[in-house]
């Protein structure tokens, strides 16, 4: 019998034990991520040296084709068993043998596009890396129902120790592959070892037995996923578009630098941003029906998530001439300008899934649904046109066009937790305000300050800008801090 997972009871004592749950889920992920991060940045750099931009441009072109297939496959299996809580035993267990029979078909699938798709790049060395990877498909269907069901229960210390653990396999498989000389293949055997690993791990720690799937007894679970299914592929395709459109037309090795630009862009973001999101779809289904309680998450999560990410990508940005200078060799010239302008992008990002998790809760995803199709339509040929001045262009793309496509489905969701503007506003004014006061006086220091050798500019424009940022915040939003450590540090007389 799988245990129940924890209803928010509608209550002052409620609220506080849910509080705890996430203050405690984003703690022992934050230990479990950082510990990962630190090896996969370690790897990162070592992988850099050891490989070549166009292994890396040609790994990334494999992962535009296998990573939609992962989306299609896992057909929003995952969130609905994380959403949908009053599923039973059995049912759960006939979605475990429906997505082991999905990630089957998506192998066999990388297995049949995979000269497509190396026609398309016009490189025939891809055609048996798709196939190799596609096996990926096979071990992913058999670890996202124990995966959800652990998120699900809230044993997120469980769920991050595995990832954690994942990440380093991953980075010590790929960088010991890439020493033996295995070039691009060291990027792929390394993803699947890690996946296997995995798989392996989280099945022992959640058996979850199979059954036959009755699609009849699953119609409504099936069609909440088949709806998230579609968002996320809509979703997929245009985050992706840049990649394939660099791939495409401006080569491999281009594509290479775009991709680590990227990577170093949105990697420490994402890896912050996960700490959090991996914790709030179980807090927001617990208090769906509760608009009042939606608005304080949303709230606290917003202003506790700007904190973190405004001086990270701004400081990126701030800091990727001498960053690039101190840890790259010529080969990575022009990689500065596209890790400046999507480190800004990623500041944006982070923001927006909050409340894309809010309208996934509220059930509006078909508007969520249309408001891919739109980004579909707009990105990709933003994308090409904007090719012509090369990475950076493309970056810039991203960092013109995604306010203007997240603005309104942003307001729609305030408007529907009946949230004001202005409330939203508050919440990330003493981030915005502080990383402005941040940005002024680290680009006024390069404009005074003396010419350093690219190491020792790196770490005084860090330090700078960290000092800075801290002091405003504590000198002009002090009560604000206080009131946001109050609730991490003390959730239940914080509810209260």
């Amino acid at each position: 019998m799988m245990p129940s997972p924890v209803e928010y009871p509608g209550s002052e004592l409620g609220r506080a034990a849910l509080d705890r749950r996430l203050v405690s889920g984003v703690a022992w992920t934050a230990v479990a991520r950082w510990g990962g991060q630190i090896v996969s940045w370690a790897s990162m750099l070592l992988l850099a040296k050891l490989l070549s931009p166009e292994d890396f441009g040609l790994f990334g072109m494999t992962t535009l084709f296998l990573g939609f297939v992962t989306v299609v496959s896992e057909f929003g299996i995952g969130s609905a068993i994380l959403m949908l809580r009053e599923l039973s035993p059995g049912e759960i267990r006939q979605m475990h043998a429906l997505s082991l029979l999905l990630g089957a078909a998506g192998s066999i699938l990388s297995l049949c596009a995979a000269r497509p798709v190396a026609a398309f790049f016009h490189n025939s060395r891809l055609e048996p890396l798709v196939a190799v990877m596609g096996i990926g498909f096979l071990l992913s269907g058999v670890r996202v129902v124990p995966q959800s069901v652990l998120l699900r229960d809230l044993k997120f210390k469980l769920v991050s120790g595995l990832e954690a653990l994942m990440v380093v396999v991953q980075a010590l498989a790929s960088v010991l592959l890439a020493w033996l000389g295995m070039r691009y293949w060291s990027l792929v055997l390394g993803g699947l070892i890690a996946s296997a690993a995995a798989s392996l791990l989280f099945y022992i720690a959640s058996p979850c037995a199979f059954a036959r799937p009755v699609l009849g007894q699953l119609r409504g679970e099936l069609r909440y996923s088949r709806r998230v299914l579609m968002g996320r592929v809509t979703w997929y395709l245009y985050s992706n578009a840049d990649f394939a459109v660099a791939g495409r037309f401006l080569g491999e090795a281009a594509l290479g630098v775009y991709n680590m630009a990227w990577n170093l862009a949105n990697l420490p973001l994402d890896r912050i941003a996960t700490l959090i999101f991996r914790v709030t779809p179980s807090i927001f289904s617990s208090v769906q029906h509760d608009a009042a309680e939606l608005r304080r998450y949303l709230r606290v999560l917003t202003e506790g998530m700007s904190l973190i990410v405004f001086p990270v990508g701004i400081g990126v940005a701030l800091v990727a001439d001498p960053l690039v200078a101190a840890a790259f060799d010529k080969r990575w010239a022009g990689l500065a300008m596209p890790l400046r302008l999507l480190a800004l992008n990623a500041v944006l990002r982070c923001l927006t899934i909050l409340y894309g998790q809010v309208q996934t809760t509220i059930r509006d995803v078909r508007y969520g649904m249309w408001q891919g199709i739109v980004s579909l339509a707009v990105l990709p040929v933003s994308f090409w046109y904007a090719s012509r001045w090369g990475g950076s262009g493309i970056a810039a793309a991203w960092l013109c066009l995604y306010p203007l496509l997240n603005g309104p489905p942003l307001f729609r969701v305030l408007r529907k937790i009946a949230m004001p503007k202005s409330e939203y506003l508050r919440a990330i004014a003493p981030a915005g305000l502080a990383s402005a006061a941040m940005a002024a006086a680290v680009l006024a220091a390069g404009l005074y300050a003396p010419a350093l050798r690219p190491l020792p500019e790196l770490l005084a424009r860090t330090a700078l800008g960290a000092a800075v940022y801290l002091g405003v915040l504590f000198l002009f939003f002090r009560g604000r801090v206080n009131v946001f450590l109050s609730l991490v540090l003390r959730p239940k007389s914080a509810a209260a």
